[in-house]
């Protein structure tokens, strides 16, 4: 479904021209190389743009990322290969980047030589009687580097290690607007060199029909693909790309095709798919980045834009922005749809935005060589959008501060001692059902259950173990569990007190017993209750519970005769809802009601002792 969505894409976008060109690709590109007339090195100006990037301990790290620049297309092949206007350091420069000893045109397998004779070759051959002022200044550097004597090169040397994995363009000193990249004699020649490359392949494979199938997206008989182009832009994944249909060994091939002919999917419909998805990556309106996982979405229409930028602002989890901008993203988002009547679809304020049309979301992680497709989800835009708007109210919880966006989800299912990110594979499954309003995994609930159980406090962070967002995760697992299942929705925002469920009313016990230690003692401790018995408590009521319901008794004697009355009575009224015995083990699902007690009782605790400390109005 991808591929053949990735190609009606395509179609869309040629009806406008602004589909992905045949013979040109998005490459990111770091620096720009400024060339005098004579072909010196004038400048090497940084082109990276800063983005804010929030990390999980709440602080930003200002990142630079490349621009995208559409270059001449590049080759799938592993061995040592010009292009024409090269943008690797190793082929343009002819040297390496030493740590302890800095550039040098050594190295083991002298590939560093072999790479930049073969840049000198084919691009002096390929510029031989372009007549433009930039591809003069391009063939006189060609001409006159010496990689030998360019290893004290000054603009090469400021730019340190990271000369190595950066990419560059080439244009005019004093004339940046002056690009050899987009210079119109340059492309002029290009595009006649690739149309007759074409034509001639077109030609040989017209002489015979060896690899002529059915194409299943096309419905055309057509060439196979042997080899699919590799797609860029996939975190993580080979600086180079990767397939996302390839065949690594003979093991998985049948009927006697060879490699990726396996597939069934034709030349046109491979060059139409792998163009779309290396477009969308290149273009940040189109992709987010989840932790290790790229998300790449798009509507069904000639401009997306709209649907797109209302998608990305609530999804933005890693693109450059701070908790209090994402929450405003969100809220702009949320105030730009409303809801119609009891269908519950949603209306777009913005007549750009069409709520009928078929949106896709598709998340990649990447294995080696390979991009593993790790969820698809299709469906109409307003649909998506209502999807979400009801994951936000699941999620709602008191405490909270507006909605919550999916990097603080990512950050709660993780230590924060950890530097790990959440498993693919929960993403996905969190990310399917928030878009298809389906249960969310139990693995998520897991999870969340283990770290509250599990984290501490005793680092001073008093919203290690439990905070709002963990515990709208709980709420928004149980609540939706119980509504597609047909039941009544146990668990509100704010504290019920007539909640009757046995591990809800433990999980509030315990907060009442903490509060009355904390009440009880004049110095701040170094270990509470919560630090010593919480995730046992969670676990076996019965053992736990009746211990510190007798250690509370001495601690009640020590408060203030009112306190100690209003306590008591509060215990009462819990354990009288507790109609058996307390609870001998609780299961996952009831870890998690129990650790929703404790954290509403807490909250009311807090909303109650903030009413009490707020000034008194005095008439005069």
């Amino acid at each position: 479904m991808l591929i053949r969505s990735l190609c009606d894409y395509y179609d869309i976008q040629s009806a406008r021209g602004e589909a992905a060109s045949d013979i040109m690709s998005e490459q990111p590109v770091h620096w720009m190389v400024m060339l005098t007339p004579d072909g010196r090195v004038a400048d090497i100006i940084d082109k990276r743009i800063e983005e804010s990037v929030p990390q999980k301990n709440g602080k930003v790290k200002i990142v630079k990322k490349p621009i995208v620049v559409s270059l001449p297309k590049r080759t799938q092949k592993p061995t040592i290969d010009a292009y024409i206007i090269e943008h690797r350091p190793l082929y343009i420069f002819g040297l390496n980047y030493d740590a302890k000893i800095g550039l040098t045109p050594d190295d083991k397998t002298d590939k560093a030589r072999k790479s930049h004779e073969a840049f000198v070759k084919k691009n002096l051959e390929f510029f031989d009687g372009i007549d433009s002022e930039i591809a003069r200044a391009y063939v006189n550097f060609i001409k006159n580097w010496v990689p030998e004597n360019e290893t004290e090169n000054e603009q090469l040397k400021m730019l340190g290690k990271e000369y190595q994995g950066s990419c560059y363009i080439f244009a005019l000193d004093g004339r940046p607007e002056c690009k050899l990249h987009k210079d119109k004699a340059v492309l002029a020649k290009y595009e006649k060199l690739m149309a007759k490359a074409a034509a001639k392949a077109e030609e040989e494979a017209a002489e015979s029909d060896d690899g002529i199938m059915m194409c299943p997206i096309e419905g055309e008989r057509l060439r196979a693909a042997r080899i699919h182009e590799k797609i860029k832009g996939i975190k993580g994944g080979n600086s180079a790309g990767a397939g996302l249909v390839n065949f690594n060994s003979s093991a998985f091939e049948s009927y006697g095709k060879s490699q990726s002919m396996n597939s069934g999917i034709s030349e046109k419909a491979m060059k139409k798919y792998t163009s779309s998805l290396n477009k969308l990556l290149a273009d940040p309106m189109h992709h987010i980045y989840s932790d290790d996982m790229t998300v790449v979405f798009f509507a069904m229409k000639h401009d997306d834009k709209a649907e797109c930028d209302l998608f990305n602002g609530y999804l933005n989890s890693s693109n450059g922005v701070t908790e209090d901008s994402t929450k405003a993203d969100v809220k702009a988002v949320s105030e730009n749809i409303y809801y119609k009547g009891q269908t519950g679809n949603a209306q777009a304020l913005d007549d750009d935005v069409d709520n009928g049309v078929d949106f896709f979301v598709a998340g990649f992680t990447p294995n080696g060589s390979r991009i593993c497709q790790k969820f698809m989800v299709r469906n109409k835009f307003g649909k998506i959008i209502d999807n979400v708007k009801q994951h936000q109210q699941d999620m709602a919880i008191c405490g909270s501060n507006g909605e919550i966006p999916l990097w603080r989800i990512n950050k709660e299912l993780v230590s924060p001692n950890s530097a790990n990110a959440i498993s693919p594979a929960l993403q996905s499954d969190i990310f399917q059902a928030i878009l298809n309003g389906t249960n969310y995994p139990y693995t998520l609930l897991e999870t969340v259950v283990r770290r509250v159980c599990t984290d501490s406090d005793l680092d001073g962070n008093d919203k290690t173990k439990i905070n709002e967002v963990r515990a709208g995760l709980i709420k928004a697992f149980i609540n939706r569990k119980a509504r597609i299942n047909g039941d009544k929705e146990e668990i509100t925002m704010t504290l019920n007190p007539e909640n009757t469920n046995p591990a809800y009313l433990c999980g509030r016990l315990f907060a009442v017993l903490e509060k009355i230690q904390l009440e009880a003692t004049d110095v701040k401790l170094n270990r509470t209750i919560k630090d010593a018995y919480f995730s046992s408590a969670s676990s076996r009521p019965a053992l736990i519970m009746p211990r510190l319901i007798d250690l509370s008794n001495y601690h009640l004697r020590k408060l203030k005769e009112g306190r100690a009355i209003y306590f008591s009575k509060l215990i009462n009224e819990i354990m009288g809802k507790i109609k058996d015995s307390l609870p001998t083990n609780l299961s996952i699902m009831e870890k998690g009601e129990f650790q929703l007690g404790y954290f509403q009782q807490n909250k009311d605790f807090f909303a109650e002792q903030n009413k009490n400390e707020e000034p008194e109005t005095v008439n005069e």
